[in-house]
């Protein structure tokens, strides 16, 4: 198999010499017999009670509450948890993965689909699996080469690769048992950045790609096989069919027969999925649209089904049994893809079995689960599109803010979501959800160029900017052509951005306390991305990793700040807890990027270590986490961009249009991407001359940066290159005049 690497490729090793405590003789439960370690099944996961320190899913149990029932670690021993283990992983694109630990075994994933397993007790490596990506793949990614986790089944371990293979790995040794290959067109934007699920004996994945071309589906496997067994498209291909599913003629009905059905529509499923096997409902959450702009992909208006909602699918038949959408004709990227909670919950006196998501768009639902039921919907974080949810018909009611094809309007939340992949934790002992809350505005504003569809390219299409100073915020050229901050703010929410732990009463829909998480980055977009997933615990903890670099724990009744270790990490990924021979462990993926939005500045434990990846596992008595050695750094005279500016100021507002089109998924430094993405301001003279041999021969595929000769003509290109140089000189002015531009990395 071309595509297995075991240990001795030689991916991990000078790592796990590094970090693997000796032997001490004593009993390791990865070492067990290959018969038992790693068996998972149906009837486990449901009786996991007679196993709390066990970690079975992505949120440990099929409930999705990211609570673990161990209280060796609590609120009053907390303060003597310290470093266990760690293991040093290569990939610097950020890890948003939450490990499983089975048997003594903790198996994660990280950027590009690759896969590992470790002793839990020790942190040794057991295995690894590299997908082996092909570099050109990488141009079709929108937020990042990430991957949000594994699945188990049995014996076999599952996990999608970004270039849309789904991989069974035998989770014993990591070698191959089978692979498909999960992309209807290869020649579109999909990808896979999210973990698979099992429903009864099926795997299932979706894809992710909606700002690309991409048409939303999932798809079930056979565990044993990997013969396709159903497939469910999430929106239509046609306003009159042949379609593949019945459910897409009632879908069909919500969009315009004009539709811009080339495009693909988006509404893609690359992330939340929830199984209640007593149910045998199957939850699935899908993505946003392509275009963005509803006027321009559906022109007559409609809901659009399915994209932004919740579906409720039997697994044994693949067909839809009840969906609730939460952004009906989503026009601002509200994806409904972000976690789903199961539970039970007493609503006015009676015992309900419900489904719980914060999705994008700022209001928290609590849903019937078996019927769909809306019982109650209220805001979590500042909303201005929609007045509230009708709880009779089920819908948002829209503001006049929430339309922007005929004007700009700053619009709440951003399309980042009052709350974006980042897992939200349901604890048991509290009832409440604690969810990581990004309190930020856009303005929002329409191209003056007409729509063209670029096959495999972005075709998102509408153009955004956040409340934040700098060249590509509040002081970029798109900016300069809208009205002053001050006149689309007037009678909105704070536009000043910052970020939140937030604990919810599902039950009253009430804040009971929150804490701010911006750090020392409030009003830039730091600010809302300092914040990670979040895991809570008997020991009424409520846990979660910063770009700090802080592992914070909390508690769950008060949010009181109770412990604070400093991990020498960034962190975005949700902690989880398991135990060893009597011991509670913590541990976490560490590393920020994708779509998280993290720059490499000052307080951030990347600027201070870099950014490559981490597993760190913590226990009571431990002591200091050991950091990577700091990057050294030189206070040197600042320098001018290499090139002098040129061409016309049509250029620099075609370039810019070009550049967010195609560019700024990847390289958008408003404040940063992170993950070692370079910024383009920054280029060298080396980079300035090889440009477009860069964007059209693909000179630089094997880092990453794929041909883009099919989207971008050399007139294009030129464009792109006087932007980006006007750019730099606006950064280096910027510098210039502030004086902020010390502590460079050393040569």
């Amino acid at each position: 198999m071309r595509r297995l690497a075991l240990l001795q490729s030689g991916w991990l090793v000078a790592s796990l010499v590094a970090c693997v405590p000796p032997d001490d003789g004593t009993d390791k439960p990865g070492h067990q017999s290959t018969a038992t370690a790693g068996g998972i099944s149906q009837a486990r996961l449901m009786s996991l009670d007679n196993e709390p320190g066990t970690w079975l899913t992505g949120g440990r149990d099929y409930q999705q509450t990211y609570f673990s029932p161990l209280d060796q670690i609590n609120r009053d021993t907390v303060g003597e948890l310290g470093y266990a283990w760690h293991l040093d992983l290569p990939m610097e694109h950020g890890y948003e993965a939450t490990p499983l630990m089975v048997d003594g075994v903790l198996y994660a994933s990280g950027p590009q689909g690759i896969a590992f397993a470790v002793n839990a007790a020790t942190g040794a490596l057991l295995w690894q699996f590299d997908p082996q990506i092909d570099p050109q793949f990488m141009r079709k990614v929108c937020c990042g080469v990430v991957n949000r986790g594994v699945a188990l089944s049995g014996d076999t371990l599952f996990v999608g690769a970004l270039d849309g293979y789904l991989y069974a790995l035998d989770s014993r040794d990591g070698t191959v048992r089978w692979q498909v290959d999960t992309l209807t067109d290869r020649n579109r934007g999909y990808t896979i950045t999210g973990a698979p699920y099992i429903a009864n004996d099926l795997v299932i994945i979706g894809n992710a790609g909606a700002e690309f071309d991409a048409r939303g589906y999932l798809t079930a496997y056979d565990v044993e096989t990997g013969s396709e067994r159903w497939r469910f498209f999430t929106v239509p291909d046609s306003a009159d069919g042949p379609w593949e599913h019945p459910e897409l003629a009632n879908a069909a009905a919500s969009w315009d027969p004009d539709s811009l059905w080339e495009v693909g529509l988006g509404g893609t499923v690359w992330d939340a999925m929830a199984f209640d096997p007593e149910l045998n409902l199957l939850y699935v959450g899908t993505g946003n649209a392509a275009p963005y702009p509803r006027k321009l992909r559906s022109p007559t208006g409609g809901d659009n089904l399915y994209l932004a909602s919740i579906l409720a699918i039997n697994p044994d038949t693949g067909r839809l049994v009840w969906h609730y959408q939460t952004s009906p004709g989503d026009n601002w990227d509200f994806t409904a893809t972000q976690k789903m909670i199961l539970t039970d919950l007493e609503v006015d006196g009676a015992v309900r079995r419900v489904l719980m998501q914060a999705p994008k768009n700022g209001f928290f639902y609590v849903l019937d689960r078996e019927t769909g039921e809306l019982i109650s919907a209220q805001p979590y974080a500042s909303v201005n599109w929609a007045s509230h949810v009708d709880l009779t018909s089920g819908r948002p009611v829209e503001t006049d803010q929430a339309e922007y094809f005929h004007a700009p309007k700053l619009i709440f939340p951003g399309p980042q979501g009052a709350h974006n992949w980042q897992p939200m934790s349901y604890s048991q002992t509290t009832g409440l959800v604690y969810i990581p809350v990004k309190e930020a505005g856009a303005i929002w504003t329409m191209p003056k160029e007409p729509f063209t569809y670029q096959q495999g390219g972005l075709n998102s299409f509408a153009q955004y900017i956040f409340t934040t100073p700098g060249e590509w915020g509040l002081d970029s050229a798109l900016a300069k052509t809208l009205p002053p901050i001050d006149v689309l703010a007037a009678g909105q929410p704070d536009t000043t951005i910052r970020g939140f732990l937030r604990a919810w009463d599902p039950v009253t829909q009430t804040l009971v306390w929150e804490h701010e998480t911006s750090g020392p980055w409030v009003g830039t977009m730091n600010a809302f991305w300092n914040g990670g997933g979040v895991l809570s615990t008997a020991g009424q903890l409520v846990i979660q990793g910063r770009g700090t670099g802080d592992l914070v724990a909390m508690d769950a009744e008060t949010g009181e700040e109770l412990h604070r270790l400093d991990v020498g990490a960034s962190m975005m990924a949700a902690p989880m807890s398991y135990s060893i021979n009597g011991t509670q462990y913590l541990a976490i993926l560490t590393g920020i990027g994708g779509g998280n939005g993290n720059d490499y500045v000052p307080g951030m434990a990347a600027y201070t270590y870099g950014n490559a990846g981490r597993l760190v596992a913590f226990k009571l008595g431990g002591g200091p986490v050991p950091k990577r050695p700091a990057i050294p750094r030189v206070d040197k005279a600042l320098e001018p961009p290499p090139l002098p500016r040129r061409g016309t100021a049509l250029q620099v507002s075609l370039g810019e249009s070009l550049y967010l089109r195609n560019c700024a998924k990847c390289h958008s430094n408003i404040d940063g991407r992170g993950s070692g993405i370079p910024d383009l301001r920054l280029m060298g003279s080396v980079t300035h001359t090889t440009f477009t041999a860069i964007l059209l021969e693909g000179t630089l595929a094997e880092k990453g940066m794929g041909n883009f000769s099919d989207l971008l003509s050399p007139e294009d290109v030129e464009a792109l290159h006087v932007y980006l140089i006007d750019a730099a000189w606006l950064h280096y002015e910027s510098l210039l005049e502030s004086g902020d531009w010390h502590g460079q990395p050393a040569p």
